[in-house]
Formats: structure tokens, C-alpha cells, sequence
């Protein structure tokens, strides 16, 4: 192979990966708004979601107590992947393993691509769990919508996970630990204010690990920054219109507009601004980091 086509192939990947890098933060950015819970019922109805036999055992018990009205997935005890496995094989004392296994996985999808999701874990005690919320609300303006949204997934978000893990893992280079920073950074808090936990789990384990790696700080520092800046201003000037293709549109200059103005401010001095909010206000941002984990190991309690 010459050294030209050898050339035009490495120039082509690259370009993939920086669209794919684009799409990814862009989808991610989406999916943060007010508006991205339209754009998640889009993924719903692609399967016939008609009921069937396996699909009456798993809601009996939801049907039978009404537990948790609309959000009963968290806690029926039959809705989390393993817990729904049981209830299929639970459904009819003479199908075949095959069977099971097939109406496992219709009955997962039909779930999954409802904007409502699966949860990754039952909430065994409900009245605990309330209690939990009521206290982050109220103490630390988290909702309980947040609470549950953080420990369950759905057909959209692990569309947008998976692009992200994609991106992330292309984007893994030594001479662009700048940008793979800002990439990452902005997954993170796309991840974390659109409550999906597979997108938000991948990107921190990404970014705390190359951070790790990078003996240049600097460097580390300032991307994370930008792309904290940048995904917040996206998503904060798009949440405000209602809207959605004036919210995006605004947002999008205003994404411009900063990125921008970052190139001519010295970022170290954002980033000791930063550090002053954190130590200011660290209670709330621990709070949101810790209230998504014992929302997520309340499942086991």
C-alpha cells in the first residue's frame, strides 16, 4: 500500500472520529434538555408492545397491590433484569428454555423502549426510599424523578451510551489529552443531568482514569473545563425557551459564543473559581454524586 492511500486512510478515520465525537455531545446535550424526553418517546412503539402471557406474570404483582403507581417498575419486584428473568420462567411450567429466553428478551425490549426504562435494581423498601427522596429534595433540591431516572435505563440511553463509550474509547490518545478531557467532561455532566447512568458511570471511569495517566495536569485541567462550560452552557440556554428548536438554536450560539471567549481567558483562573464553588457548595454537588449511588444501592437494602 503506498504511503498516499495509507495517508487518506488515516485522514478518513480521524474525520469519522471527530464527527462521531460531534454526534455523541451532541445527542448527549440533547437528551439533557427539557425537550430530549420527546425526543426518547421517538424510540418507543418500534415493538408491538401487545401483552403477553409473560408479560401478565411480570405486572401481576403491580396489578394485584398497585405499588407505586406510574413508577411501579422500581418497585413490583419484577421488573429489573434479573428479577424479570424469573417471573418468564415462572410463566408457564411447560415451555422450553428457548421460550423463555425469546419472551425474556421481548418483554425486556418492550420495556426498555418506553421512555420509563428498566430499572438496574428493585427498590425492595419503598417507604425508606421515600423518605431518602423527600430528604434530598428538600435538603438539597434533588427530585425524586432525578432519583429514579439515575438508577434505571432505556432504549434512548444506551443508544447515547453506546455512542459514548465508542467516542471515548477512539478519542483515548496520548497527544490529545486536552481534548479527550473536554469530551469526556462534557459526557459527564450530560450523563449526569439527563440521569442516565451508563453514560455517566463510562465517561467518570474514562476521565478519572486518564487523569491518572496524564503527568501533564495542565493540560487535563483546562479541557475539563471547557467542556464543563461548554455542555453547561448548552444545556442551561437551551432549557430556558420553550421552544425546543429556539432552545437549540440559541444554544448553540451560545455554545459558540463561549467557546469562543474561552480561547481568550486564562482557564486556570476558571478553574480556581471553581475550586472555591466546590468548597463553598460541596455539600450539594456530594450529595447529588451520593445521592445517585445510595438510590442505586437501595435496590439491594
Amino acid at each position: 500500500m503506498s504511503p498516499n492511500w495509507t495517508e487518506n486512510i488515516v485522514c478518513l478515520i480521524m474525520y469519522f472520529i471527530k464527527r462521531l465525537r460531534q454526534a455523541t455531545l451532541g445527542l448527549a446535550g440533547l437528551f439533557s434538555v427539557p425537550f430530549g424526553k420527546k425526543v426518547e418517546k421517538s424510540f418507543s412503539n418500534i415493538i408491538d408492545d401487545k401483552a403477553t402471557i409473560y408479560d401478565d406474570k411480570i405486572d401481576q404483582f403491580y396489578n394485584e397491590t398497585h405499588i407505586g403507581g406510574f413508577t411501579h417498575r422500581h418497585f413490583d419486584g419484577s421488573h429489573s433484569p434479573i428479577l424479570m428473568w424469573e417471573k418468564v420462567k415462572e410463566a408457564l411450567p411447560d415451555d422450553s428454555n428457548l421460550d423463555e429466553f425469546k419472551n425474556y428478551i421481548l418483554s425486556l425490549s418492550k420495556d426498555l423502549q418506553t421512555s420509563m426504562g428498566i430499572p438496574l435494581l428493585n427498590i425492595n423498601d419503598k417507604e425508606a426510599f421515600d423518605k431518602f427522596s423527600e430528604y434530598m429534595s428538600l435538603n438539597f433540591s434533588i427530585k425524586k424523578s432525578w432519583l429514579l431516572d439515575i438508577q434505571s435505563v432505556n432504549l434512548a440511553e444506551i443508544f447515547g451510551a453506546t455512542l459514548g463509550v465508542v467516542s471515548l474509547f477512539f478519542g483515548w490518545k496520548k497527544n490529545e489529552k486536552e481534548e479527550f478531557a473536554n469530551h469526556a467532561s462534557s459526557l459527564i455532566l450530560a450523563g449526569a443531568i439527563s440521569a442516565n447512568p451508563i453514560l455517566f458511570i463510562v465517561s467518570i471511569v474514562s476521565w478519572a482514569k486518564s487523569y491518572t495517566r496524564n503527568k501533564n495536569k495542565k493540560d487535563f485541567k483546562e479541557g475539563t473545563i471547557k467542556g464543563l462550560l461548554g455542555m453547561g452552557s448548552f444545556i442551561l440556554s437551551t432549557s430556558l425557551f420553550a421552544s425546543p428548536l429556539l432552545g437549540i438554536i440559541v444554544g448553540l450560539v451560545v455554545l459558540i459564543v463561549v467557546k469562543k471567549n474561552l480561547k481568550k481567558i486564562e482557564v486556570s483562573q476558571i478553574y480556581d473559581w471553581f475550586k472555591n464553588q466546590i468548597k463553598n457548595h460541596g455539600k450539594v454537588l456530594v450529595a447529588m454524586g451520593g445521592g445517585a449511588g445510595i438510590a442505586m444501592m437501595m435496590g439491594a437494602i
